[in-house]
């Protein structure tokens, strides 16, 4: 008998069932960052750090790719793979940063989980602004309804980002609240 199965549920149902609780998950926080209970992004530079996680690495792969010579292999050439693994390394510091940050204004344990739900977000985000973007750029098949509708996502994506840039907030509202 397999020791990692809730009895009665198989195997697929426990997917879907911690699929559920994560994005449930997700959702609370979220709230809880928009209802100003938990400081998400402090401010501007917090922000920066949490998004250098997958801009960094992107950018240094793209610059690492310029340094192939046509024909050759990535791991041929010893300059792209140094660029590629500095882009890596800057990129764990980024996400300890964010995770640093996240626990310096919001305690241990909800910082911990504030740092998982940036890490999550920020690859949510990414993936929905690489579509967007392919959306609205798009030469062939693209109406002009989609591309609205992508500027309109992309907008509201930038208007949560914005609304989760909370710090000041927080601490006020912490400021106000009397201790028992």
């Amino acid at each position: 008998m397999d020791q990692s199965l809730i009895p009665g549920l198989t195997s697929d149902q426990q997917l879907i069932l911690m699929a559920w609780g994560v994005g449930g998950a997700f959702i609370a926080v979220l709230v809880a960052g928009m209802t100003n209970r938990v400081v998400i992004f402090a401010d501007g530079k917090d922000l920066t750090w949490t998004l250098s996680i997958f801009v960094v690495p992107a950018i240094a792969f793209m610059i690492a790719a310029t340094l192939v010579p046509e024909g050759q292999e990535f791991s041929d050439e010893p300059v792209a793979v140094v660029v590629a693994s500095i882009g890596g390394v800057l990129a764990l510091i980024a996400c300890a940063m964010t995770f640093v940050i996240s626990i310096r204004h919001n305690g241990l344990v909800v910082g911990i989980i504030i740092g998982i739900f940036k890490v999550m977000a920020a690859v949510l985000a990414a993936v929905c602004a690489l579509g967007l973007l392919g959306k609205i750029f798009e030469k062939k098949g693209g109406s002009t309804a989609s591309r609205l509708l992508a500027f309109a996502v992309f907008g509201i994506l930038l208007w949560l980002i914005t609304r989760l840039i909370n710090g000041d907030e927080v601490h006020a509202r912490r400021a106000q609240i009397p201790s028992i």
